[in-house]
């Protein structure tokens, strides 16, 4: 989780905006450097929100939910953010 990574340069916590922010802005500069996808993936809370702070979502191409309960045979993929296409589209997963 992006959450949980750290610089040692930036003088905060894990988790807090200065660090996933930095952390967040390295991998995706390494990504374009290299020419390679990189998946970041973050928290949600209970609400259904990505937990912390919200410029992860602006810093990505595209924001997935995997959906579903936990106990259950199936779970969806949905995009709510998609750069490149439809949000329109779900994909459905039997776990």
């Amino acid at each position: 989780s992006i959450q949980t990574m750290m610089d040692e340069n930036v003088m905060s916590s894990p988790g807090s905006v200065a660090q996933v922010r930095e952390c967040a802005t390295r991998l995706t500069q390494a990504a374009k450097d290299h020419r390679v996808a990189v998946i970041l993936i973050g928290h949600v809370t209970k609400s259904g929100e990505v937990a912390g702070p919200r410029l992860l979502e602006h810093v990505v191409d595209t924001v997935v939910y995997l959906e579903g309960e936990r106990y259950q045979q199936h779970r969806i993929l949905r995009a709510v953010k998609n750069r490149f296409g439809s949000t329109a589209d779900i994909g459905i997963f039997e776990m």
